[in-house]
């Protein structure tokens, strides 16, 4: 008798969601990629459109927005978690209108957002400090400005 394999996710993807839980109250840090690394955020009007979906999940009470970083091809975002959508919801929300909105304004065909994205659920205040910092830091590190008060794209 012929077994069928089972799939199971890419070994990447599989450890992204191990032990993923969605707490209300719960600071997170989070990390999202392009697709193929793609640098799409090197301009005020694409990371606009980032922007603007993190003020509307802030606004329909979902997230409250601690930090927010848009890099060339990735983003880091730290907020709260609040309301009725669990982590991955939000996420796939934001990921979708901005993955929509991003592929009419460059007029491409293939996804703007690489599947999944990294949490880490923020457990005391030190570490919270620490993260912001980390990221306020990332365009330093990245060898984009020598000041992380010269990048623009933040919030």
């Amino acid at each position: 008798m012929k077994r069928s394999k089972i799939r199971k996710p890419p070994k990447g993807q599989r450890n992204l969601r191990k032990g993923r839980k969605s707490l209300k109250g719960y600071f997170y840090f989070i990390t999202i990629c392009t697709d193929n690394k793609r640098k799409i955020f090197v301009d005020k009007e694409y990371v606009e459109i980032l922007f603007n979906s993190l003020e509307w999940l802030e606004e329909r009470g979902f997230i409250e927005l601690i930090f927010g970083i848009a890099m060339p091809d990735h983003a880091h975002l730290i907020f709260k978690l609040k309301g009725k959508k669990t982590l991955s919801q939000v996420i796939k929300s934001l990921k979708q209108f901005t993955g929509r909105k991003l592929k009419d304004i460059l007029k491409i065909k293939e996804n703007v957002w690489q599947k999944g994205f990294y949490d880490h659920a923020i457990r005391r205040e030190e570490s919270l400090i620490e993260i912001v910092k980390y990221c306020f830091y990332n365009p330093v590190r990245k060898g984009i400005v020598s000041d992380p008060r010269e990048y623009p794209f933040y919030k």
